[in-house]
Formats: C-alpha cells, sequence, structure tokens
C-alpha cells in the first residue's frame, strides 16, 4: 500500500503545513481578536483574521499551480488516516493488560460479565461498596463518632448544604412547580437557583428525611457516601479496563480519598463525583460494543453528575470531549457509526433529564448576573498550587503550605503520578493515550485565566460564565490520574511471580498512597435543635422573618438561620447562597440604621411580620443597644424572650396598623437594579 503513495517534495508538505497553520491562525484571531508578539526588538500585530487567510489562499492557489496531484484535502486525509492507524497499531499492541480487547460486558474479563450471572454481580458490588464504606469510617475517622451533631469546621457551607437537601424533600411532595422558589431573600423568585440545587443528592436524602432521620445525621450519610461510592464507581471501572481486581482497589482508593477532598470537606456537591467513573464505564462499553443502551446508560450518568454537581457536570463533558475522540480513533471503522448513534441517544437522553432542571438557572442568570472576571482569576490556580497538600494532610500539610492558596491546595501525591507514568510506559493503548490527553486538558483547565483554554470557553461556552473556580477542575485531574495510577498498578501486578508477592506489591501500593492522602477532618458541633423562639411564632399565619444580626460576609450566620428553618419553614428576607441577588444588598443598605424610617419601609415592601434577634451572635453591648432601640420603636412589638446558648434570643412583630409613609422603588447606587416587591396581602397583616 506504501508504495501507491506518490512521492511529494518536501516544498509541498511545508507549504501545506504552512497553510494550515495559517488558517489556524486566521481562526484564532477571530475568537481572540488577534495578539501582539515581540521578537526580539521587532514588534508584529495579527490583529485582522483576513490576511493569514489571504496568505493562505495565495500559498494553496501557488502551490496546486505547480502539483495539483494530491490535493491539500487529500493530503490532510492522509496524514489522519495514518494518525489512526498509528494509534490503532499501538492498541493492538498493548501488552498484557487488556484495556482495549477485554471491556467490561465484552470478554467477560469484568465483574459485570460473570457467568454466574446477575446474583453474583450484585453480590460483587455490595461487597465493594460496604469494603469503601468501612474504608471511608477509617479515612475520615473521627467523623463516623459523630455522625448526628459534627460537621466541617467551617460550618457555614455543610449548614447551607443541609438546608438545601432538607428543603428539597421538603417541598418536592407539596408542590414541586415551587420548588425552585425556596423560603430564603423572600419575596426573590428561584432562589434555590442561586447555587448548585443539588437535585439528585437530594432526592438520595429525602427518603431519609421522610423518615425522620435528623437532618445533620441525613447531611453526613449523604455527604461520606459520596467518598464511598466514588471509590466503588473507579474500582468498577478499573476493573473493567484492565481486569485487575488489586490494580481496581488502588485506585478506588486514590479516586475515593484524593487529598483535594478534604480541602472541600464543607462542601457536599464537591464530594459527589461517583457517577464520573460510571459515566466512563458506560462510555467504554459504547465504544466497545456500539449498544444503544450502552449510549444511553452513558447519558443517564452524566445526567446525574450534572444534577448532582453543576462544576463537575459541565467539567466532565469537556473532559468527555478529547478522551471519547482518542478512544473513536483507536476503534475500527466498523463500529464507529453505532458508538455515535448510541452516544448521540445518550446525548439526547442527558439533555431530557437536566434541560428541566438549568431553565431555572436561565432565569436567575437575568437576576444575579454572571461570575466577574477578576473573582475567577482569583481561583484559578498555578502548577505550583499542585504541590500543595491542605493543612489537614497528616504527612504534607504543613511541608507544602507555603505552596498553598484558597481552594487552590491540589496536592496529588508523589507516588501516584508516578504509578500514573508507569501506566503511560510503552506499549502504549488508545484508552491510555486518551486518558493521558484528558489528564493534560484538566490540568489546563484547573489553571483558569493562567491557562491557554479557560478563556476561550468562558467567552464561547455558556455555563462556564457561571463558574467561580476553575481550580476544581482538579477533580477531574484526580479521576485521570487514579485511572491512568491504576493502570500502573495493573503493570507492577503482572510482574509479580506468584500470589504473595502480587499481595506484598499491593499493600505496599496501598501503604504508599495512605501515606501520602492520609488526612484528618476538623470538625465542629452544630445544634440537633434551633432556638425555642420559633415555636413562638404564630402557626396560622405565613410568616415571614427577618433574623438579626445581619451581617457581611453572610456565611459566617446566615446559613445558621437556614438550617434552623428546616424546622419550621417559615420564609426569610435574609438568606445566603452562591449568588446574592442585588435586592439583598440593597437590604444591607436599608437596614444599616434599624429600627428606623427607611429600614421599616423596606421590611414592610417585602411582607416581613417578625423581626427575631439572636444575641448570641452578637457582642453584649451591640445587643443591649440595638434592643433598646427596638423597644422604643412603636412599629415593632416585642412578643417574647427566651434564653439561647449563652444568651437571649428576642421575638418582635412588625406592626402594620400604624400610619406609615409611602415607600418608593429605590435603585442600587452600584448595581442600578430597581428594587420592586408585591405587596403583602391584608389577610396577612
Amino acid at each position: 500500500m506504501s508504495s501507491s503513495k506518490p512521492t511529494l517534495p518536501s516544498w509541498v508538505r511545508a507549504a501545506d503545513i504552512l497553510a494550515l497553520a495559517l488558517l489556524g491562525l486566521a481562526f484564532y484571531i477571530a475568537i481572540e481578536g488577534g495578539f501582539v508578539a515581540h521578537v526580539g526588538d521587532v514588534r508584529l500585530s495579527f490583529r485582522s483574521a483576513w490576511r493569514p487567510v489571504l496568505w493562505a489562499a495565495i500559498l494553496i492557489i501557488a502551490r496546486h499551480w505547480f502539483v495539483r496531484q494530491p490535493t491539500l484535502v487529500e493530503n490532510v486525509r492522509r496524514w489522519w488516516s495514518e494518525l489512526s492507524a498509528w494509534v490503532w497499531s499501538e492498541a493492538r499492541a498493548a501488552g498484557p493488560l487488556p484495556d482495549d480487547d477485554q471491556v467490561l460486558g465484552r470478554s467477560g474479563s469484568g465483574v459485570a460479565a460473570s457467568s454466574s450471572g446477575t446474583s453474583r454481580w450484585l453480590l460483587w458490588a455490595a461487597a465493594v461498596i460496604v469494603l469503601f464504606a468501612a474504608l471511608t469510617a477509617f479515612m475520615t475517622y473521627p467523623q463516623i463518632r459523630s455522625m448526628d451533631n459534627s460537621v466541617a469546621i467551617y460550618e457555614g457551607d455543610a449548614l447551607f448544604s443541609a438546608w438545601r437537601l432538607a428543603w428539597v424533600a421538603h417541598e418536592l411532595p407539596r408542590d414541586p412547580f415551587n420548588l425552585f422558589n425556596a423560603n430564603i431573600f423572600y419575596p426573590e423568585k428561584g432562589a434555590l437557583a442561586f447555587s448548585d440545587a443539588m437535585i439528585v443528592p437530594a432526592l438520595m436524602a429525602a427518603p431519609l428525611l421522610w423518615a425522620g432521620v435528623p437532618q445533620i445525621l441525613t447531611y453526613n450519610i449523604i455527604f461520606l457516601s459520596g467518598f464511598a461510592l466514588s471509590g466503588a464507581g473507579m474500582f468498577l471501572l478499573v476493573r473493567s479496563l484492565t481486569g485487575s481486581t488489586l490494580a481496581a482497589l488502588v485506585s478506588g482508593f486514590i479516586f475515593a480519598f484524593l487529598p483535594y477532598r478534604y480541602m472541600h470537606y464543607a462542601h457536599l456537591e464537591l464530594q459527589i463525583s461517583q457517577w464520573m467513573p460510571l459515566c466512563l464505564w458506560a462510555l467504554h462499553r459504547t465504544m466497545k460494543n456500539g449498544r444503544v443502551r450502552d449510549g444511553l446508560l452513558t447519558g443517564f450518568f452524566l445526567a446525574l453528575q450534572c444534577l448532582s454537581s453543576w462544576y463537575y457536570g459541565i467539567f466532565l463533558c469537556t473532559f468527555m470531549a478529547p478522551l471519547g475522540l482518542a478512544l473513536l480513533i483507536g476503534e475500527s471503522g466498523a463500529r464507529w457509526k453505532d458508538a455515535v448513534r448510541s452516544l448521540a441517544a445518550g446525548a439526547v437522553l442527558t439533555a431530557v433529564l437536566i434541560i428541566p432542571m438549568v431553565i431555572p438557572y436561565f432565569a436567575a442568570r437575568k437576576n444575579v448576573g454572571e461570575r466577574p472576571e477578576f473573582e475567577i482569576r482569583f481561583y484559578s490556580a498555578q502548577p505550583i498550587n499542585y504541590l500543595a497538600a491542605h493543612t489537614q494532610n497528616v504527612t504534607f500539610g504543613r511541608l507544602t503550605s507555603r505552596f498553598a492558596a484558597q481552594e487552590r491546595e491540589l496536592f496529588m501525591g508523589i507516588f501516584v503520578p508516578l504509578l500514573a507514568l508507569v501506566g503511560l510506559w510503552r506499549p502504549l493503548s488508545a484508552a491510555r493515550i486518551a486518558y493521558a490527553a484528558g489528564l493534560l486538558l484538566a490540568f489546563d483547565l484547573s489553571l483558569g485565566y493562567n491557562g491557554g483554554i479557560y478563556p476561550f470557553l468562558h467567552d464561547y461556552v455558556l455555563p462556564y460564565r457561571g463558574l467561580r473556580v476553575p481550580a476544581r477542575m482538579a477533580m477531574v485531574v484526580g479521576l485521570a490520574l487514579a485511572i491512568l495510577a491504576g493502570y500502573g498498578a495493573a503493570r507492577l501486578l503482572k510482574k509479580a511471580a506468584s500470589p504473595v508477592a502480587r499481595g506484598v506489591v499491593f499493600g505496599v501500593m496501598m501503604l504508599l498512597v495512605w501515606g501520602e492522602y492520609r488526612s484528618i477532618p476538623l470538625l465542629k458541633t452544630v445544634w440537633t435543635k434551633p432556638s425555642p423562639i420559633y415555636y413562638a411564632l404564630p402557626t396560622h399565619t405565613s410568616n415571614v422573618l427577618l433574623e438579626l444580626p445581619l451581617v457581611q460576609p453572610d456565611i459566617s450566620i446566615e446559613p445558621i438561620f437556614m438550617y434552623f428553618s428546616t424546622f419550621h419553614w417559615n420564609k426569610m428576607v435574609n438568606g445566603y447562597s452562591g449568588f446574592s441577588p442585588p435586592s439583598y444588598q440593597i437590604l444591607h443598605d436599608d437596614l444599616e440604621k434599624f429600627p428606623d424610617e427607611v429600614s421599616l419601609a423596606t421590611l414592610r415592601k417585602r411582607g416581613t411580620t417578625h423581626v427575631i434577634v439572636h444575641g448570641a451572635f452578637m457582642r453584649e453591648g451591640e445587643y443591649l443597644e440595638l434592643v433598646s432601640r427596638m423597644n422604643s420603636c412603636v412599629d415593632l412589638q416585642f412578643v417574647t424572650e427566651m434564653p439561647w446558648h449563652r444568651g437571649t434570643t428576642r421575638l418582635y412583630r412588625l406592626r402594620y396598623d400604624m400610619p406609615q409613609p409611602i415607600a418608593q422603588d429605590r435603585a442600587h447606587p452600584s448595581t442600578g437594579v430597581l428594587a420592586t416587591f408585591p405587596p403583602r396581602p391584608a389577610s396577612n397583616y
């Protein structure tokens, strides 16, 4: 076949490559608006996309004037075929690892293809989940000792997540069409969409809450399930790729207990990552078998990840683009059409499942806007951040603290990357090439504006405009590393001469990973019941509460008030979320001199019925001064006072029977957003 190829002069190949480079440059200029380069003292400015297009056209015409066959298009097609053939030949020379020839469900090497049928598969799955549940209890100790009353030491985000789980369980059976109109920031609509709604974790938690399991215990069960199920999901994926149970255990342990997870110990949605390896497992099945049911399973798991964590869902979609392409190149042409058709069916299923949940976010975007660029730049990682372990890491926390920054402690270990390099040692395979490409992409994206790809995605891919922390892509870096480390572990275990030797190699690998990843979570005890002041609220009317103190940053106290609302579900004018609506800043400004006329008029426009003052969260002098002003205000009627948590809590009713000046709508000076609120019905005054 090689003899039939025409021999091209080197200048023709160079001209074709240069023409393609010029077209690529034109595309880049059209997207980015151009750039300026300095070569020594020479300044080169590239601002117009038409110039490189014109140069490319002249070059192509001149080249074809002298050498017409093969054309540039034929050359590009031949180069692509040669690349595909090389990758395919490398895949076929994959050595003893069955990563291309024995994918789960095709060759029978995996657990799911066991000849003993479904019952044995379920037994395997249960055993693996129980094993990783036990490992989770060990690796997150002492969390297991206080499941009903302890969360991460920075409890604000944990209590915020407990509120999200409880709100979905509360509202779903009552009025599912009102699900996103949460009880915070009243009377704003769609407040649940101001942050990640975590629909799938909330659905997992709902049966527990409906059965009467306390909120904090339910939260911790779902929270720790993210560790255990992520490990089990990775076990299934790597077991199917390598055929090695021990290598799968190593990969599952790596993914389940990445140091990154302990940095985000207060963030529930950033622990729910089990759908990522399951989605990749289904993707491999689709590529090998081309079955529609596998494509639908891929789309289903992708939707579950999106509805568990929008960050991870968006990142996983991006990661799967080069991964899927590389896997397709490695497959025979006969299965291309079947795989693409099946994946298209899965994409349709993903869209059907997530679009109803996406609509509220578009409405919220009109209200709260997008993430400012300076904030995204702040949370863009630098390569040196991958040397920084979280302070909770026993071995490396103190040693690497100088490389750390907020949400950018991205240490992946020393032994684990080395194990991944062993997995990437030749002979290669299509799967390992794919995961290496995905790893590089994920690493670059985690650098945000310090990388090359993220600025383009932020400008032209809408979901990226709502993301604040590019460094969270480090979870996908850990995902790819865990898979490649599984290949490396399988290769090392394959070289062991006896079962005893394999056991020793496995034990050493697990000890090394444990030594690098061992962390001790810092916990804080929280309230299992709210202040008794809430039981003094009237139950026959719809109450709207203002809870004081009203502070900024609101993560310090507002999530506590929101958690307390899960015991009574009254509406609140204050709140906390990933975004805050402009009306909330107006509320802060108007209540600066509470209880003056401006603040009272603002509260009445929002339909506020009661004000609760928590002395436990205020300095004694500030509390006494505020209470004195409120006691002398005729618009506020004192209801009761109760001791609670090293202080007292007071309840006031906002009176609506007093003559009031007409309050005017005002635009916030910094945002220009007009704060307009519906009047409260007279029957509720």
